[in-house]
């Protein structure tokens, strides 16, 4: 028996086979839509536009506690992790030396639910000492998922606003951040990686923003998970056996990629990417990428529930294996 599912997914390296469809989940006629995390997120969370649907971790945890409003259900696969102190901006003239001193200051986030921002925050509270609670927020954007933020915490949008333009809106945070409006921001996509690294007006918040996230991951051992892949429920309800087709078809596609990557010859326009292969597997250990609920994934999920219910995106703590579908405990 063979079903028709759309995949949408991030078009990067992890994800690749099952893309180009040198990697296809037994038993399924695949559709790979390749699309950009926003966009993506707002389809699937919106309208439930695919089968399958790499998702934001905060909106699908935000989103378990309306089950017939979303219903869909994940399997643990984290296509997408990523450390965020070198995501984190200042104005050159703020009085910024580490997160703590963002106090009673003006910050600029993406939203309140995006998966990198909740990281960010929760790392500057929980790490560094800063009281989310003294910080006023500004969000470019509203959230996937519906939520009332608590109001514990000031969150405003970001001056001169473009409702609905996702590029006038990330111009506003720039320039908001450029001239001084914001102390900080916080950027997911790193749509101003660039335009800070080469501005006299902003700069980074950590001096050496690798040495920072190498001492977290030292200390926590958290591998920071952003997204994870969700399955529409009519399809698990009609086809149990799917969620572990994708699932391993998830893996395949991440194993041949990391094969792959691991030729020195690979990542021809990145000089010293072998180099870097090297000390990331010194860093974070050949296991960096694991799919499953791993020792390493229990605990960065445990952190990120924690970190959510904090910053009031889930009325509770939920437990880890209650986010996915049974059998991958």
């Amino acid at each position: 028996m063979t079903i028709e599912l759309t995949i949408a997914c991030g078009d990067r390296d992890l994800n690749r086979a099952l893309l180009t469809g040198d990697v296809e989940p037994d038993g399924v006629d695949a559709t790979p839509i390749p699309v950009y995390p926003s966009n993506r997120h707002r389809r699937f969370f919106a309208d439930r536009e695919f089968d399958v649907c790499e998702v934001s971790l905060a909106s699908y945890l935000s989103s378990r506690a309306h089950p017939e409003q979303y219903p869909f259900t994940a399997i643990p696969v984290f296509p997408a992790k990523r450390f965020r102190h070198s995501f984190f901006y200042r104005h050159a003239d703020a009085d910024v030396d580490g997160p703590a001193a963002l106090e009673g200051k003006n910050v600029g986030v993406s939203s309140w639910q995006t998966t990198a921002n909740v990281w960010m925050r929760g790392i500057a509270g929980d790490f560094y000492g800063l009281d989310l609670e003294s910080v006023t927020w500004f969000r470019r954007k509203g959230d996937d998922v519906p939520i009332d933020v608590p109001d514990r915490f000031d969150v405003r949008p970001v001056p001169g606003k473009h409702g609905g333009d996702a590029v006038a809106e990330r111009e506003d945070l720039k320039r908001a951040l450029f001239e001084g409006e914001l102390a900080a921001a916080m950027d997911p996509a790193g749509s101003l990686f660039w335009d800070v690294a080469e501005s006299e007006r902003a700069e980074f918040v950590f001096e050496d923003p690798l040495a920072a996230e190498r001492e977290y991951f030292a200390e926590t051992g958290i591998h920071p998970p952003m997204h994870a892949v969700a399955i529409m429920d009519d399809v698990l309800d009609d086809h149990p056996w799917v969620a572990t087709e994708i699932f391993d078809a998830f893996c395949e596609s991440r194993d041949a990629c990391l094969e792959r990557n691991a030729s020195p010859s690979a990542n021809a326009s990145l000089t010293w990417a072998h180099l870097h292969l090297l000390e990331q597997r010194r860093i974070l250990g050949e296991d960096a990428w694991a799919y499953g609920l791993t020792d390493r994934n229990r605990r960065g999920l445990a952190k990120f529930v924690e970190y959510a219910h904090d910053q009031g995106l889930i009325p509770r703590e939920y437990d880890v294996e209650a986010l996915f579908v049974d059998g991958f405990a």
